[in-house]
């Protein structure tokens, strides 16, 4: 095969990938509204004062690991202490931080020694100390040593007292409703619903108020952030509706996820042998509850619950990135024996092949395309208009995906003003020259890294808390 035929073969190559993947996308997409659709209705009938009132509520254990997070770790736990549910228990836990987290809390929550009884079923680092608030009977610190975000999970999963816990992360800012809205589920059927998350939104200062989604609000000014909101949302509305509907849900995000603690503790607590513990865990259960043949299901929820620290700066979004390509890498690779196998039903003939191809080798086709079609062009072997038509649906799909991601905010209850809306409608076409670019080098240098083997973390500083510029 001559040179000029190889590079040919590369560029049906690349065409065949994003015709596959735009139409596995349509058909998720289609899957996601109808999904959106039920679960809206389904909100609006809900009586949630009557669950909020209620002493047969499932109580929760909200397990919130912390590194570093001195900057923001205060209004965290406030807004988790400020959760309209009727009992609940806050359980901080300080990874043998660095900075001043542990004294902020002390400071802020008024927090007293005891004595560090608690049952351990789960191994961890070595806990140094145990506090409770004297303001607040249902807040927890444990100040352990540093053990990674996994080992500080499971240290909350020996103190956690409750059937089922909630692990949160010590930079999101937390609505109120959100256990409300995501408990529902268990409480309805607590017998087979063994996991629940939902939706996020994004802003470079969330206790600064610029991500609460009421009538009248205002996006955060940075465009890198508004760029990470598109994102979220077409996570959410467009392909974990979709996987919920199918019951091949396989990522129950690390920023807020429930899960039945007996579950949690039956498959050893988080494993800290991946750089992130979120997916990993979601497809343990998966591999667990098929070949087990145990009845269950794994929602994912369209409302956003809460908003979270968005990296402010190209080089921090790209270090985060970097670290989600990672996990998924391992995951893959970890659970490769789920792909196509029948015997892990809808989890292994669709959604691992999906983690497969849409995302642990999109680095591959994304690198392929940047470098082939452009040479296929100048050589003469790809025509221009074929060439622009090619640039142009790619932009035309990425539009379309954003798009379709931001009509379903309607049925959520913190609704963008439509003055924002249509902010974020014109940034979909021309995503793929912005902000596509960082994120194709981010998940290619992630890529890269997990075939050397890297597992560090590359915890992001917290963005500057001066004013806005």
């Amino acid at each position: 095969m001559t040179a000029s035929q190889l590079l040919f073969v590369g560029v049906l190559l690349c065409l065949g990938y994003l015709g596959v993947v735009s139409v596995f996308y349509v058909v998720l997409i289609a899957i996601s509204r109808r999904e959106l659709q039920e679960v809206a209705d389904d909100d609006q009938n809900e009586n949630y004062e009557l669950l909020s009132e209620s002493r047969f509520s499932i109580p929760v254990s909200v397990l919130v690991p912390a590194y570093n997070e001195g900057r923001v770790i205060e209004n965290t736990v406030r807004s988790l202490l400020a959760l309209d549910y009727p009992e609940f228990e806050v359980i901080v836990v300080n990874d043998g931080s660095t900075d001043d987290s542990l004294d902020v809390l002390r400071r802020a929550f008024s927090l007293e020694a005891r004595p560090p009884i608690f049952r351990r079923q789960l191994e961890s680092r070595p806990i140094r100390g145990l506090y409770r608030s004297r303001v607040f009977p249902n807040l927890v610190v444990v100040d352990k040593a540093n053990g990674g975000k996994a080992d500080a999970l499971n240290a909350a999963m020996n103190v956690a007292r409750y059937r089922y816990v909630c692990a949160v992360d010590g930079d999101t800012i937390y609505y109120r409703d959100a256990l409300l809205r995501t408990m529902r589920y268990p409480m309805r059927d607590p017998a087979t619903v063994i996991g629940v998350t939902s939706n996020l939104t994004t802003s470079s200062r969330p206790e600064e108020g610029l991500c609460q989604l009421v009538s009248g609000s205002k996006l955060d000014p940075r465009w890198l952030t508004r760029y990470q909101l598109i994102d979220f949302l077409r996570a959410f509305n467009n392909s974990r509706l979709g996987w919920s509907r199918g019951n091949f849900m396989l990522c129950s995000m690390g920023a807020f996820a429930i899960w039945r603690r007996d579950i949690v503790l039956d498959l050893g607590g988080f494993s800290g042998d991946f750089t992130c513990e979120d997916i990993e865990f979601t497809f343990r259960v998966h591999e667990h509850m098929r070949r087990t043949k145990q009845p269950y299901r794994i929602v994912a929820m369209p409302q956003s619950i809460g908003c979270t620290e968005g990296p402010d700066t190209v080089s921090r979004l790209i270090s985060q990135r970097a670290r989600w390509q990672r996990v998924i890498s391992e995951t893959v690779w970890h659970y490769r024996r789920m792909l196509f196998n029948p015997r892990y039903g809808a989890v292994g003939l669709v959604g691992a092949p999906y983690y497969l191809f849409v995302e642990a080798l999109a680095p591959v086709f994304q690198v392929l395309s940047l470098v082939i079609l452009p040479l296929a062009w100048w050589l003469g072997l790809l025509d221009w208009r074929l060439f622009l038509l090619f640039t142009g649906a790619v932009a035309f799909t990425n539009g379309f995906l954003a798009n379709m991601a931001l009509l379903g905010t309607s049925r959520d209850q913190h609704t963008y003003p439509v003055r924002d809306l249509l902010r974020l409608i014109l940034m979909g076409p021309i995503e793929l020259f912005t902000y596509r670019p960082v994120l194709i080098y981010a998940q290619a240098l992630g890529l890269f890294e997990f075939l050397r083997g890297k597992k560090a973390w590359d915890k992001f500083e917290r963005n500057s808390r001066s004013a806005l510029s």
